[in-house]
């Protein structure tokens, strides 16, 4: 555990680091790309890797084989057609049922390679030029069971039941023909011994960062990991101390005496002492410890960045960011090469420290993207260190909003209830859009059959299905519905569609693609009822009940979604402030060096109006405006003043 000591003076210093301002680095170094990189002749390498988490090793019979130049070892290539192969194999074994596969046809004469997906999409890479062309980028990097820029991810099978939700209209303005001039940014595309070999980060970006799934590599081995395996373990434990740290605790901290295990485990039976929270927090640490790649990822020694990988790391960010960062437009970036020396952050990134090259991506996401969605997940392989959190004034402004509104909500203990009636009043209140944990490990838990087994869990669409049945049931009292999303954060946008039905039954969803420009409408219709169908008897629209929805400026992603779409409808009313924003679908993405972090990706929600596709990312407003958050979570009053609206 190298990281364990920046973790004993995290708790001391946390608090303040998330309000420390950022400066611009005095000077900055040249940018990489007028620098070009000769990586002479490059020699092979079979390396072990990992999909998914520890458990997932891949066999020996299915290796990987990467090259590098001399000059480079952290710099890894890989053959186009070995490159296939291993596409595939990650494609089928990371959520996605079988059906993805790549063909790769070469064209020697005219140094061309053309990737084809089994739904005749395909790229074209053209080594005399330095390109890479896509027909629909969209669709060349979509799952093969979901209809074309469906944010909620529904896959309906024939003879299958719809995990609750299904697609019942779907629009789609499919998006341009694309030419990525990996030339421009200095990507060597390289020609050897008949084979047509790429940077393991480019093609990483370009066909995974649509979904993802980015790769690392730490010198032994590869791995590839989706959402959350790749977290830092202890990262994530430091932050969940901080927030329950006593003087107590952080006084035996200091004292302790011993080796970093048994400062460890010391840190770890103290915490669980403090109260069932702590508890929970040592557990779900031992949870995934036991599961994520990370502690064997960043196993090995620190060291320093080849100057290779400098020039090549510092180019493919910016390539990547040019063309994934869904916000570019909103921040007037043209290019981050010149954001990146405009900021003063080219030097960091350029350092061939790369705890100095990480520091500045947890600036760029944190403090300049300033987005919420964007952020730094786990520092590289080859560093000891993890950056202090700075963040940005929207991110610290959001961060008051939250705790102003949890505070009220505090001394108003009915207002915590997930449901809650007061008189002729319902209240949903629900602060993500979460799915429980399923034992086989599968994506949503089997709702059906832990129905009838009485086992119905209380996520977000366990309480859905429980409130629709209090609030359908016979001789109801229930007139007035109101949906608190007023400290809801967002979550998994699955469950956020089903949401929306509940309350309207058919709910469309608009998207931007703001890469290669696709639009896309989608309707879905939720059996919020389990009984197989889609009908009127699984919302509360056309009951004659009013609908409404509380939100405030911590309604935020999902939790900015949802209230977006009953704005859209128009059948349900906004109380409370207006919503937080996020529009941008969350992108997972690494560094060539191997650093973890996320931004706001180029799937971008919308609202159509007139037949325009406007961005969320302001917010929406309410209908109604309501001043103090203890007249959001005083349920006697706020009922009495609904009734009072009509």
């Amino acid at each position: 555990m190298k990281r364990f000591l920046a973790l004993l003076t995290a708790l001391v210093l946390f608090a303040a680091c998330a309000g420390a301002e950022s400066t611009a680095a005095e000077t900055a170094a040249p940018a990489a790309a007028d620098t070009v990189l000769n990586p002479g002749k490059l020699e092979s390498k079979t390396v072990s890797w990992y999909v998914g988490d520890k458990a997932h090793l891949v066999s020996d019979d299915h290796a990987m084989t990467l090259w590098f130049s001399p000059n480079a070892p952290d710099l890894p290539y890989i053959d186009l057609t070995d490159w296939a192969s291993i596409a595939t194999y990650v494609a089928t074994n990371m959520g996605t049922k079988p059906g993805y596969e790549l063909k790769v046809t070469t064209d020697d004469a005219a140094k061309t390679v053309t990737v084809t997906r089994e739904n005749g999409y395909d790229a074209v890479f053209n080594f005399d030029d330095g390109t890479v062309s896509f027909l629909d980028y969209v669709a060349f990097v979509s799952s093969p069971h979901i209809a074309y820029l469906d944010v909620a991810g529904v896959e309906n099978e024939p003879g299958e039941d719809p995990t609750l939700l299904k697609v019942v209209n779907h629009r789609s303005r499919y998006g341009n023909y694309t030419v990525l001039n990996l030339a421009d940014y200095d990507i060597p595309m390289i020609v050897q011994d008949g084979k047509y070999i790429l940077p393991l980060q480019t093609l990483s970006a370009l066909f995974f960062a649509g979904v993802g799934a980015p790769f690392f590599y730490n010198g032994v081995n590869v791995f590839v990991s989706a959402g959350g395996e790749m977290h830092n373990p202890l990262t994530a434990l430091q932050q969940n101390i901080a927030s329950i740290a006593t003087p107590e605790l952080e006084a035996a901290m200091e004292a302790y005496q011993g080796s970093e295990d048994e400062k460890l485990a010391f840190l770890l039976d103290e915490v669980s002492k403090l109260s069932e929270e702590g508890a929970a927090i040592v557990d779900n640490f031992r949870k995934a410890l036991a599961n994520t790649l990370y502690p064997v990822y960043a196993s090995v020694p620190t060291a320093k960045r080849s100057e290779d990988m400098i020039i090549y790391g510092y180019n493919e960010l910016c390539f990547e960011l040019d063309n994934f960062y869904g916000l570019k437009e909103a921040h007037s970036i043209t290019n981050f090469n010149t954001f990146f020396q405009q900021t003063g952050l080219v030097k960091g990134l350029m350092d061939p420290d790369p705890a100095v090259a990480d520091a500045a991506i947890a600036e760029l996401t944190r403090y300049w993207f300033d987005d919420m969605h964007s952020s730094f997940n786990a520092a590289s392989c080859y560093t000891e260190e993890t950056p202090d959190a700075t963040f940005g004034y929207s991110t610290l402004t959001s961060s008051h909003w939250e705790e102003s509104a949890k505070a009220a909500r505090k001394l108003y203990p009915d207002a915590s209830k997930p449901y809650f009636e007061c008189g002729d009043t319902a209240y949903v209140t629900f602060d993500g859009f979460d799915i429980a944990e399923t034992e086989d490990g599968s994506d949503f838990p089997d709702y059906y059959a832990l129905q009838k087994a009485d086992k119905l869990p209380m996520d977000t669409m366990g309480l859905i299905i429980h409130a629709h049945q209090q609030i359908t049931r016979e001789n109801s009292p229930i007139k007035n519905v109101v949906l608190d999303l007023s400290c809801n954060g967002g979550g998994i946008a699955t469950v956020a569609a089903f949401t929306l039905c509940w309350f309207l039954g058919d709910a469309q969803v608009s998207q931007h693609h703001t890469f290669t420009d696709a639009q896309s409408t989608i309707t879905y219709r939720a059996d919020v009822n389990l009984d197989h169908e889609f009908d009127e008897k699984d919302t509360l629209a056309g009951r004659g009940l009013k609908l409404y929805c509380l939100i405030s400026p911590t309604s935020f992603s999902c939790g900015n979604l949802v209230p977006w779409g009953f704005k859209e409808n128009g059948d349900v009313t906004l109380l409370g402030k207006t919503s937080g924003g996020g529009s941008c679908v969350v992108l997972h993405m690494s560094t060539a060096w191997g650093t973890y972090y996320q931004i706001s990706g180029p799937k971008r929600l919308a609202f159509v109006k007139n037949g325009s596709y406007y961005d969320v990312d302001r917010g929406v407003e309410p209908d109604h405006i309501i001043d103090s958050y203890e007249h959001f979570y005083d349920r006697e009053a706020l009922t009495k003043y609904i009734n009072s609206l009509y």
